[in-house]
């Protein structure tokens, strides 16, 4: 991980950017010696990771009620 001032980053920040898509390079920075903010490279999560199927069972009906005549005037 680089240190840059916010300075720098502000002036150089498409050029950071590109060297963190391209090198997988990460950047702190820090505003008067102080770590305020950093830019990594974006890894997206696999959500379903360790699962890899979901099962549903339903026992029984789904709605208590018969709806049908909720949906007459479509018919």
């Amino acid at each position: 991980m680089e240190i840059v001032s916010v300075f720098e980053a502000k002036n150089k920040l498409s050029q950071l950017i590109s060297n963190v898509e391209k090198n997988d390079i990460s950047y702190l920075i820090c505003r008067n010696g102080t770590p305020v903010a950093e830019i990594i490279a974006h890894k997206p999560k696999n959500r379903l990771q360790g699962a890899s199927e979901l099962h549903v069972t339903v026992n029984g009906p789904l709605f208590d009620d018969d709806m049908s005549e909720d949906f007459e005037c479509l018919q």
